[in-house]
């Protein structure tokens, strides 16, 4: 910018050097203007002294925003003048003034450049804030740029000054106030840290000096992003979480016939054992019923689709994983993929724990009404849905499907998976944006 300025003021010299009057009132000594000129001109020269003024006002204790404001000020200083009517000592006095407006925007960026090199560039600033975990801040510091914080804490705890490209520790606290400075020695992402046991309120702030303007102009902003990893690798950080097992290959799919046609053939029943993988939790299922014995596109997609939506659940610092129901991960991962529901299609649902009991319902030797079963996970004429059952520790689970529709044939598929308690690991990587 300077650069530019420079070879227009000496533009503007040289047509001044060359332009000639344009009247017989050229030969005047003193400047002559239309009104209109010369309200203009006086409009222009005050702000160029207000300008001048404020630049002689700066002072060490200059804040960055008032640096700001003085540039924007000066960028927007400008003045256009019409010569018509003008004599020779009028051009000469506004291109004039057209130059000292030049030689007032460069001073105005030298004056503050160098008020910002000596000044602290603001990574962070917060004053009685709460923070309940963890809490990071990263920034890009090249070699000679020295770095300031402070840090008031309620209660003694972990503050730790990382360098992130050689992934080790360069200065390590555990009080209540921390008041210190890092003169850098090599460039790279350095990382500020801050690790609670329980949530308290801070105060921080953190800056950095830089003999750089190049850096001023062009900051380098440091870009997170959150990745899988093992257990001992470099600030790696556990979350429960939990391993989604199809039980399935495909999904089972069964014709339950109507009470009518099943006198005669088929059934109006289908049984699902289901064996629950050790460590297991909770079974989620998907039933789809229909008139139709056609397959549609989203069969087979049960375990697929909740996969993927916990990825994304992850990812957004919810909770991962709850055991109560009707709450947490498993009902979001059930409420987002809902089966497709035909309203002339209902079935009775029961669930066995007891593999007797299931062998009963299947050769029909009882009513299921008169059999145990878990009254609080079957459903009586549902519609298509998913959900999910407790394992409660057994190996096995029985899942009983009954039409009692006198006059129509259901079609159903049935896609399960287990839910599995695991511990996963993952870092924050750190790249230059």
């Amino acid at each position: 910018m300077i650069l530019i300025m420079k070879r227009l003021t000496v533009l503007l010299f040289i047509l001044i050097l060359c332009s000639c009057g344009g009247n017989g009132s050229s030969q005047d000594s003193e400047p002559k203007m239309s009104e209109k000129a010369k309200i203009l001109y006086e409009k222009a020269e005050k702000k160029v002294s207000y300008v001048e003024t404020r630049i002689c006002q700066l002072n060490k204790g200059t804040d960055g925003q008032q640096l700001i404001k003085l540039l924007t000020d000066a960028r927007n200083l400008e003045y256009h003048f019409d010569s018509t009517g003008m004599n020779r000592a009028a051009i000469e006095k506004c291109k004039a003034l057209q130059v000292k407006i030049i030689k007032v925007q460069e001073e105005a960026v030298a004056t503050a450049e160098s008020f910002l090199l000596q000044s602290k560039v603001p990574v962070f600033q917060g004053k009685d804030f709460l923070i309940e975990k963890m809490t990071e801040y990263p920034v890009y510091l090249e070699k000679g740029d020295v770095l300031y914080y402070e840090v008031q804490l309620q209660n003694a705890v972990s503050v730790k000054l990382y360098n992130m490209d050689a992934r080790s520790i360069v200065k390590s606290y555990n009080k209540t106030y921390v008041n210190d400075s890092l003169t850098i020695a090599y460039p790279g992402i350095y990382l500020f840290e801050i690790k609670p046991q329980t949530p308290q309120y801070v105060s921080v702030e953190i800056a950095y000096k830089t003999d750089d303007l190049d850096r001023l102009y062009n900051p380098k902003y440091v870009r997170t992003e959150t990745v899988s990893c093992s257990k001992g690798d470099f600030r790696a950080y556990s979350i429960k979480g939990v391993k989604l097992q199809n039980l399935f290959e495909e999904p089972r799919k069964f014709t339950l016939r109507s009470q009518l046609k099943s006198a005669v053939s088929g059934s109006s029943i289908a049984l699902v054992p289901i064996s629950v993988p050790s460590g297991a939790t909770d079974v989620l299922y998907s039933m789809r019923i229909a008139t139709s014995e056609q397959d549609n596109s989203s069969d087979g997609d049960f375990h697929k689709g909740i996969s993927v939506r916990y990825n994304q659940i992850k990812f957004l610092g919810l909770p991962l994983y709850e055991r109560n129901q009707g709450s947490g991960l498993l009902k979001m991962l059930l409420d987002d993929n809902r089966p497709l529901r035909e309203e002339d299609a209902y079935c009775n649902m029961y669930l066995f724990r007891s593999q007797s009991e299931a062998k009963k319902f299947q050769d029909r030797t009882d009513t299921a009404s008169s059999l145990k079963y878990d009254v609080d996970y079957s459903t009586v004429g549902t519609q298509s849905c998913n959900g999910r059952i407790p394992v409660n520790g057994a190996s096995r689970l029985y899942l009983g499907f009954e039409n009692v529709r006198v006059r129509y044939t259901n079609y159903l598929w049935v896609e399960a998976v287990a839910v599995i308690p695991v511990t996963e690991y993952y870092r924050t990587v750190y790249t230059i944006n």
